[in-house]
């Protein structure tokens, strides 16, 4: 019998799910809704209470999402504990059977949250790859400010070359604090960013605020020890002077600081 004959079945087939959490090409995370431990793939799947609400293809986001309920104590739920990760954790669900020792991809995306609504127990939400395809992206729009992120594609400038390696000595919850020896200015580290490395990817998070030998991330510490190294990132205010300034980037500069400061449609301030 081939795989197909037996998932149809009713009385020959012994069904089971099987979960694999990518978040690197080293850090895999991989379960099954089986009764005992699966060989497959090369790979060992660890047995877990772990199921999900049904895979849909509606062809609208929201009802396509995939919810995923497993143990809270797992450690793919305690990534979204605190701060969510930077990068995405994909998701890919397989139908397998013992009887023909084989299993089918039905679903391929990504854990979009983590709902800790029953103690010891968390709900994955997950999108499906087509639903991240299908969302309405952000329109470019004209204000006196520079509309581009930091060294995005838009704005060009080359994050390495601003780079300034920092070794944590005290966390405080919210701020992390370093050696600020040899950095000139702290203050331009505001409104930038963080970078560590974490499980083979790269954890990022905004700086609120950098004074002093410290600086404010937005989302916390958690995930930060001390003695790490972490990479920090020069801010950007959007302004012209800034990107002169500080990156010498003003030919890629995407505000339009002489605006008028009436609307030609009904003279409306802006």
């Amino acid at each position: 019998m081939s795989f197909n004959d037996y998932e149809t079945s009713i009385s020959a087939g012994q069904s089971a799910r099987l979960y694999q959490f990518d978040r690197s090409a080293t850090v895999v995370w991989r379960y099954t809704s089986a009764d005992r431990p699966l060989q497959f793939d090369g790979h060992d799947w660890l047995p877990l209470p772990i199921s999900d609400d049904g895979i849909r293809m509606t062809g609208e986001a929201s009802a396509d999402t995939l919810r995923v309920t497993l143990p809270a104590a797992q450690p793919v739920a305690q990534l979204f504990r605190s701060t969510p990760p930077s990068e995405e954790i994909f998701l890919t669900v397989r139908d397998y059977d013992a009887t023909e020792a084989d299993a089918e991809v039905c679903w391929v995306g990504s854990v979009s949250s983590v709902v800790f609504a029953k103690p010891g127990q968390a709900e994955l939400v997950c999108d499906s790859l087509s639903a991240s395809m299908r969302r309405d992206g952000l329109r470019l729009r004209y204000e006196r400010s520079c509309p581009h992120s930091a060294y995005d594609d838009s704005c060009g400038v080359d994050k390495t070359l601003h780079a300034f390696v920092v070794h944590v000595t005290h966390l405080t919850g919210t701020h992390i604090g370093f050696d600020a020896a040899g950095i000139p200015d702290i203050s331009v580290f505001s409104y930038g960013a963080a970078e560590w490395q974490v499980d083979g990817t790269t954890e990022m998070r905004g700086i609120e605020v950098a004074s002093g030998a410290q600086a404010e991330l937005i989302g916390g510490t958690y995930g930060l020890a001390s003695g790490d190294s972490v990479t920090l990132y020069p801010g950007c205010d959007g302004l012209r002077s800034t990107c002169n300034d500080r990156f010498n980037n003003l030919l890629n500069h995407g505000g339009f600081p002489h605006m008028p400061g009436e609307s030609i449609y009904g003279k409306r301030l802006w």
